[in-house]
């Protein structure tokens, strides 16, 4: 049996170390991991929101670029991936890609995008991949898809703020 004084430092080690390891969207309240596996580390984060309401954080990761979004609210697959289709569909040229994209988010949230959900999506390699809370999903290869997903979050009309990490301590 552990004495009270070391199971108390390795509770303070284990508390000190993982927030060393996160950064926290503070308008959400949601952890982001420094680093995401294949992804790099993180380099941005941002909050969409309709209205008053905080829909989901969005942490961008160098490596592609990388984009997790974090559900901060419960919506349905169909809302969730309409939603997501219509900000891609201005900036891309290839319907088809747009629509597959669609299909693919519904086919991998059968029971919606609730509250907690992580969704990651690779930009990298001509293709738009998508994990959904680690778990492969599957990929859309089309370079305009990718790109447009990119101008999402990064251009003069994206769906939320991205602040530098180091902008949101």
């Amino acid at each position: 049996m552990m004495p009270t004084r070391q199971l108390f430092g390795l509770v303070a080690l284990v508390l000190f170390s993982g927030t060393a390891l996160a950064m926290k969207e503070p308008k959400t309240g949601i952890n982001f991991p420094s680093t995401l596996k294949g992804a790099g580390s993180l380099t941005k984060l941002g909050v969409r929101t309709k209205g008053p309401v905080k829909v989901y954080a969005v942490g961008q990761y160098d490596g592609g670029p990388t984009f997790l979004l974090q559900m901060a609210r419960g919506v349905g697959a169909e809302k969730m991936s309409s939603a997501l289709a219509d900000a891609i569909k201005p900036r891309c040229g290839d319907a088809d890609a747009v629509e597959e994209f669609k299909e693919m988010l519904v086919k991998g949230l059968p029971n919606g995008a609730p509250k907690g959900l992580r969704m990651a999506f690779g930009t990298g390699g001509g293709k738009l991949s998508l994990t959904i809370n680690d778990k492969s999903v599957g990929c859309v290869k089309s370079n305009s898809l990718a790109k447009a997903f990119v101008g999402v979050y990064s251009d003069k009309k994206a769906v939320c703020k991205m602040l530098p990490v180091e902008d949101t301590e």
